[in-house]
């Protein structure tokens, strides 16, 4: 993959220097004026339709599928395993845990109380506090990728940072109802709407983008814009194989930009792939890092 990204940036480069040697400097200067307003329209129209075109279409089957796969999924038995693995004492029954889950605040503080509130000593509870905010940090992720049938769930899991207010946020929507509509309603619509919509926002600026280009070559070769400009000198040809070679780096920069504004909106994506690369990764650490 790092390779082929490689690859794809030479190839986008040369075929760009090819075009801009036949097409001459004065030529390919008409096309970038061409090409720039057609990012701009690209940009302005894909960011209005990135957050209906997830909400109306993406995000329901999204909700469905989770809710399948989420079917059997039971956040009270899963935070009482992981911390009965884990050494806690717990000398709270279901119902108690679930109160605990549900309260406002603080979570593993919850717990500490709920223990305390039981007749618990105040190791076992301190205990369970610790053990409760370690699996909510760590492994909360984790496990709910695992449930989700997602292959590579431990590098999902350690890969998806969330807030401690949305863990929270998260743990309490589960725990609020018995069908988890509520848990995976707020994953959807809270938790991966950013990254989807950032994903949907560049699709749609892509094929906008590509659309609107062959438009504009179609109506610049109807309206025979080029036909009145002087012969193409060696000069002219030369200068355009430099124009070109300096649009294929702005394309591969424009592709870099938009995975690296991916890779930064609440994603999972593993930016290894753009690393490991050798010609890519110095667009992409541009606007990354």
């Amino acid at each position: 993959m790092s390779i082929g990204l490689d690859v794809l940036a030479v190839v986008i480069v040369i075929i760009a220097a090819i075009v801009g040697y036949k097409r001459g400097f004065i030529r390919s200067v008409i096309r970038l004026l061409g090409t720039a307003a057609c990012v701009i329209v690209a940009l302005i129209v894909s960011d209005m339709l990135a957050s209906p075109t997830y909400n109306k279409i993406v995000a329901p089957r999204l909700e469905s599928a989770l809710l399948g796969r989420l079917e059997n999924f039971d956040i009270t038995t899963e935070i009482k395993s992981a911390l009965n693995e884990a050494g806690a004492d717990i000398p709270l029954d279901n119902k108690q845990l679930k109160k605990a889950l549900t309260d406002a605040g603080s979570i593993p503080a919850a717990f500490e109380r709920a223990v305390l509130s039981a007749g618990g000593t105040q190791s076992q509870a301190e205990k369970l506090r610790q053990e409760a905010q370690d699996f909510l940090d760590n492994d909360l992720g984790k496990t709910i990728a695992k449930r989700a049938g997602v292959k590579d769930h431990e590098s999902v899991g350690e890969r998806l940072q969330l807030s401690a207010g949305k863990v929270y946020d998260i743990v309490r929507a589960f725990a609020a109802g018995d069908d988890n509509s509520k848990g995976v309603h707020y994953l959807v619509y809270d938790v991966f709407d950013g990254l989807f919509t950032t994903i949907i926002r560049y699709i749609l600026f892509t094929v906008l983008l590509l659309l609107l280009e062959l438009i504009v070559s179609i109506i610049f070769r109807l309206a025979k814009v080029f036909d009145h400009l002087p012969l193409v000198s060696g000069a002219n040809n030369t200068l355009g194989l430099v124009f070109g070679i300096l649009k294929g780096m702005l394309y591969v920069g424009l592709i870099a930009a938009i995975c690296a504004a991916i890779a930064k909106s609440d994603t999972v994506i593993d930016t290894k792939v753009f690393d490991d690369s050798h010609i890519f990764r110095i667009f992409f650490n541009l606007f990354y890092k």
